[in-house]
């Protein structure tokens, strides 16, 4: 059996590079979450738009739910399978094992000189918590298990047991699962950023209720619609009258 390959070493640049790209998976999945939970809620407010649009809204909802377990199959990926790949702990372990990331000069290079003026005392704020690292990496171990149980029987691949067996217990099986490891991801990722270089990302994104607007959209063209059938029931009605009464 072939040895597993050994992760790479990231240079401090490279880091940074697999970081932002797991913060990117973080915010698409905080906006598609807003996004799956908003057009669910509105389509049980008003269910006549699901009747009268069942394969779009159908389509949609499940294209957003594989994006959502693909996405957080990426960030929660385990490490140890040989392939190595852009993950949170993928991130904390570099942290970990790269004190050179964090010497002085390291430090105040990352840092804008408007922020090193506004804190004199960042070097002691922007060294790595190991303790809150390890802490970290337990919970993601820990809250990924259902999660990627599901990604791989299900949605990487189709698992023959698990279809004839029926068998999901094991298997993540919650929206509101699904969002407490969003919130996991981005509070982790936004704790370690904040000691990297000093910078946050928020839990809000612009445009994350624009479903708001097509939903209104959609009931405004349903009611002309409807005022539209109506009258032209009306004129039909109105000519059949006319030419019964033509005939007597």
């Amino acid at each position: 059996m072939p040895r597993a390959k050994k992760p790479r070493q990231l240079s401090e640049a490279e880091f940074q590079r697999v970081f932002k790209e797991v913060r990117a998976d973080i915010n698409e999945l905080q906006l598609h979450n807003k996004v799956f939970s908003g057009v669910v809620e509105h389509l049980a407010k008003y269910p006549k738009l699901g009747i009268n649009f069942p394969a779009f809204f159908g389509a949609f909802l499940a294209a957003l739910r594989t994006d959502l377990v693909i996405r957080l199959g990426r960030v929660y990926d385990p490490e140890g399978t040989g392939q190595d790949s852009c993950t949170l702990a993928r991130c904390l372990s570099a942290l970990q094992d790269n004190p050179q990331f964090f010497t002085d000069a390291a430090i105040t290079a990352r840092l804008t000189e408007g922020y090193r003026k506004a804190n004199p005392e960042f070097l002691s704020s922007h060294r790595p918590d190991l303790k809150q690292i390890e802490s970290d990496l337990g919970r993601i171990v820990k809250s990924r298990e259902r999660l990627i149980r599901l990604r791989h029987k299900v949605y990487a691949h189709k698992d023959l047991e698990t279809v004839l067996s029926g068998k999901r217990d094991d298997f993540l099986s919650t929206h509101d699962e699904v969002t407490d490891l969003i919130r996991l991801a981005h509070e982790i990722w936004n704790r370690h950023s904040l000691i990297w270089n000093a910078s946050t990302y928020s839990d809000k994104t612009i445009g994350e209720d624009d479903y708001k607007w097509l939903f209104a959209y959609l009931r405004r063209g349903m009611k002309l619609k409807s005022l539209l059938d109506n009258r032209q029931t009306e004129r039909l009605l109105a000519r059949i009258q006319s030419r019964k009464e033509a005939k007597s």
